[in-house]
């Protein structure tokens, strides 16, 4: 008894030494440099009592028969090429792994009960408590680690490491400063190395709740991943473990005396077999490349340089089918067992919506054997192609599958290949950018302004905001679907739960805050901008609108008006000052993205009323009736129309009035001016007499006498006649 336990324990040391020795083989490529190692060390199972004929087939085969497998591997002893009675399990998924770990622990395989625990890092001399150096083995120098802090709830001011370092400098020498980043955008905490720990001490005591640039920061001593999940008590200690030593972006540190020990590891198992260092360096590389949505205030070392390990296909999908049109209360046993007269199917998974939390009508089916899967979709049938403006008909087909083996509670199911997640996101984009080209009503905007329960906003929502989201999303779906002539606008938002006291100025101003803050987060890293599809959605003459909205100096905003209500209930205007605020209202900017980025930040932002009662806003996109659009366009192009004809009969009176005040007064002037030369001509006349030669004169004068004379003649001789 004494003997087996022996060995057993030998062969525990064994396992924990040649992993150790096989990570470290790697060098600096197979360390993790991100948080992923932690989440993929939780999806591996540690095997042993393998039956002597294991090998990492049926290892993978036997664990598959009810959960995805990723890896598997068998160790082998080196000399003799058989297996040494243990091996690895990688899931998919953490509940696999831990709903595996359950139902296979001493479980019989070819006569034996095997042993299943859950795979953890070996803990190895583990620190004493923060800010302490790691004990060492006995006859080791010594080598204390400088005491690093950890620093959250950092303002967006600081963006540099030297800026967080600066911070710090006061108090002691800063050796080192790291601000960690996701994808290049800031965390919002960071990490502070300083000389002496009573440097360190004091700088915790003074910075710890001091206020900058409006946030409280929170300094407290870093310790390794490990320390901080045994102290809040999130994980139980195992004794098998997997151990990765490796300073990583998970915050695990290594000391003087790890990195001795490992070397001796090493040398002791240099002779590891290569079907366990090959599954090691795949397993650490797939850390590398898979993404994983969480964040978390792990400590990130900024001394080594990432190294991004070339991504390699990890699961065969040739014996993988993907479904559509599944009915939405199915589930996956009854998936399972629908494909299961196509062949022998090892497991079966309904997609669920991440947003929703319920099916999202897809699905996989995965089988034994690829034949079984590549009759399966060769016998699928296929959607007939529609004419040209044809449109697809809701009503099931009884001729597209006469044999019923394709059709599941009057649904019937589309069957394809399943694709690995790249090809599967470039096809969901193309084909999202298909149907919203299709999709005229633009019900793709439906979902705008929902919150889903991953959000760090879905936290803060109280249960009524809740209700109140969720009865609204419910209550647009079932409108849209009831009435074809109903869409969403583009460019108009419906704004809800908006303080009593605001008017319609108030909203308006709000509306270009929004816009300008949404700007603002995406500068600073906090948002993610608009993608090309989105900004897409305005058109190819977006620019050329733009420009003419700044030339003729208009802004973004069109309208904002909040809804308004006379004592009886009846809808009354902001104007008349009679009414009431209903909580209400709609802003409609001059283009969708404007739109898109109001919405956005709008959509839950926190309003304080004269009554200090604090409201979240609920934005969405405004549901509008076609034929009422086309009526307030034509009464718009009627109002257009008639202000112009107005402003045209106006410029024409005006015109006429200044062409008949202008002609009355050019009359004038001509007048004065034919007196004018009149009076000049006379004057002109005597000035010409008064200068005229004495010669003139004399035979002037000399003329007039002669006509005197003549004239007295006449004179005399009519007298003579009458005597």
């Amino acid at each position: 008894m004494g003997n087996s336990k022996n060995d057993r324990k030998r062969q525990r040391s064994e396992v924990e030494d040649a992993v150790t020795a096989a990570i470290e083989d790697q060098g600096t490529d197979a360390t993790p440099t991100t948080k992923r190692a932690r989440v993929e060390e939780r999806n591996s199972l540690f095997v042993r009592s393998l039956p002597r004929g294991a090998t990492n087939e049926t290892l993978a085969s036997f664990f598959s028969e009810h959960f995805p497998v990723k890896h598997a591997v068998v160790v082998l002893d080196q000399k003799t090429k058989e297996s040494r009675g243990y091996g690895f399990v990688t899931f998919a998924d953490a509940d696999d792994a831990a709903e595996a770990q359950k139902a296979f622990d001493k479980a019989k395989w070819d006569g034996r009960n095997i042993r299943v625990d859950l795979a953890e890092r070996r803990r190895r001399n583990m620190t004493d408590g923060p800010g302490e150096a790691p004990a060492t083995k006995p006859g080791k120098p010594e080598f204390e680690k400088p005491p690093k802090l950890i620093v959250r709830n950092l303002p967006w001011s600081i963006k540099t490491s030297e800026q967080l370092s600066h911070l710090f400098r006061s108090y002691g020498k800063v050796k080192f400063a790291d601000l960690p980043q996701s994808k290049g955008k800031l965390k919002g905490f960071g990490f502070v190395t300083i000389r002496g720990k009573k440097n360190a001490m004091k700088a915790l005591e003074a910075i710890n709740g001091k206020e900058i640039d409006g946030r409280t920061l929170a300094v407290d001593w870093a310790v390794d991943k490990e320390t901080w999940d045994r102290q809040q008590g999130k994980e139980n200690q195992k004794e098998e473990v997997v151990e990765d030593d490796a300073e990583s972006a998970d915050g695990s540190d290594v000391s003087a005396g790890d990195a001795t020990e490992g070397a001796a590891g090493k040398t002791k198992d240099e002779g590891l077999d290569a079907d366990l260092e090959n599954f090691l360096k795949n397993h650490m590389q797939n850390l590398e490349n898979e993404s994983v949505g969480e964040e978390n205030d792990d400590e990130v070392d900024g001394d080594e340089q990432e190294v991004e390990a070339p991504r390699r296909k990890t699961t065969d999908n040739s014996s993988t089918v993907f479904i559509r049109n599944l009915p939405f209360t199915t589930t996956d046993e009854q998936l399972k067992g629908f494909f299961a007269h196509f062949g022998n199917v090892r497991y079966a998974r309904v997609v669920v919506d991440k947003v929703t939390d319920k099916p999202a009508g897809t699905g996989f089916v995965c089988f034994f054997n690829a034949s079984d899967a590549k009759a399966c979709i060769k016998e699928a049938p296929r959607p007939k192609p529609l004419a040209s403006g044809a449109k697809q008909s809701l009503l099931l087909d009884e001729n597209a599958d006469p044999s019923g083996m394709y059709t599941l509670d009057g649904r019937l199911l589309q069957v394809a290949q399943a694709v690995n997640k790249e090809e599967a996101t470039s096809l969901a984009g193309n084909s999202l950018t298909a149907r919203n080209e299709k999709d005229k009503r633009r019900l793709y905007l439906l979902t705008e302004g929902s919150i889903g329960r991953g959000s760090p906003l879905f936290d803060v929502l109280s249960p009524a905001e809740i209700q109140m989201r969720q009865a609204s999303a419910a209550q647009r779906k079932k409108l849209v679907q009831s009435n074809p002539s109903l869409h969403l606008s583009l460019t108009r938002l419906a704004v809800r739960n908006i303080p009593r006291d605001f008017g319609a100025k108030e909203l308006k101003e709000l509306a270009r805050k929004g816009v300008v803050g949404f700007a603002k987060d995406v500068k600073e890293g906090r948002r993610q901008p608009l993608s090309k599809e989105e900004n897409a959605r305005d058109g190819k003459d977006a620019k050329e609108k733009d420009q003419e909205r700044r030339r003729k100096r208009k802004g973004i905003v069109r309208q904002a008006k909040i809804v308004f209500e006379s004592d009886q209930g009846s809808k009354v205007s902001e104007k008349s000052g009679a009414g009431k605020s209903r909580g209400y209202g709609f802003i409609e900017y001059t283009s969708h993205h404007w739109a898109l980025m109001g919405l956005r930040y709008l959509n839950g932002h926190q309003l304080q009323g004269d009554s200090g009662k604090k409201q979240r806003l609920i934005v969405e996109f405004s549901i509008e009736n076609a034929q009422v659009v086309q009526r307030r366009q034509t009464n718009e192009q009627n109002s257009t129309q008639a202000a112009q004809a107005k402003r045209k009969a106006v410029s024409e009176a005006r015109k006429a009035k200044d062409d008949a005040a202008n002609e009355a007064a050019q009359n004038k002037r001509q007048h004065r001016g034919k007196e004018g030369r009149n009076k000049a001509g006379r004057e002109q006349m005597a000035e010409d007499g008064d200068n005229k030669p004495a010669a003139t004169k004399a035979e002037a004068m000399k003329q007039t006498l002669i006509a005197r004379k003549r004239l007295m003649r006449k004179k005399k001789a009519k007298a003579r006649g009458k005597s």
